[in-house]
């Protein structure tokens, strides 16, 4: 009779033990998903925080790109009044030699202005080109970026269902000691009663 009662009684503790133990691990397995969980929103925040100081060095350089594209037409703008001034005082000044010098010196410094005018134009052509380049580099970096994104939260969405599958699992295996345990209870309270009795 004691052998049959030992028996149950290590069979019950051998069941408690395995119970516990797969409660153990399925623990651990949610600290582990919470932990990855927590590091993917970690970097979905960095690589946002990455995207937007993108996007505005994208901005930056557009804005200094239109203020050199203003800036030539600027010069091209002076460029064309200097020679339509130059034309006009040629036409008015052709037979009077004494207005010969204003002409030239107009000509020199409409030479000077189409010098300076090639200069800032070869000048910017380079950086032109380099903004250009960068522009086509931060938008392929933006695009990486977003695919970026749309897997991590495929992934995060596939981390959360396996989260609650867990936990599902857990309460699950926490119901079904409750109910053991509520029995085991009644039971030793009955045989309490009848040896009292």
């Amino acid at each position: 009779m004691k052998g049959k009662q030992a028996k149950k009684k290590y069979h019950k503790q051998a069941e408690k033990m395995a119970h516990e133990s797969q409660l153990t691990a399925a623990l651990q397995e949610i600290e582990q998903l919470q932990e990855q969980l927590e590091e993917r929103v970690h970097s979905e925040i960095s690589l946002r925080a990455e995207t937007k100081r993108l996007e505005h060095e994208k901005e930056m350089q557009q804005e200094n790109a239109e203020q050199m594209k203003q800036e030539n037409t600027k010069l091209k703008v002076t460029s064309q009044g200097l020679q339509e001034k130059n034309e006009a005082l040629a036409k008015q000044l052709r037979n009077e030699a004494d207005l010969i010098d204003q002409i030239k010196a107009i000509q020199k410094e409409l030479s000077e202005y189409k010098v300076k005018t090639l200069e800032v134009l070869s000048s910017q052509k380079e950086p032109l080109e380099e903004i250009s380049k960068e522009h086509e580099k931060t938008i392929a970096k933006i695009k990486q970026l977003d695919n970026e994104l749309v897997k991590m939260k495929k992934e995060e969405k596939l981390l959360k269902e396996r989260l609650n599958r867990l936990r599902a699992r857990h309460n699950q295996i926490m119901n079904t000691k409750m109910m053991k345990w509520t029995g085991l209870y009644w039971k030793l309270r009955k045989k309490l009663r009848w040896k009292k009795k």
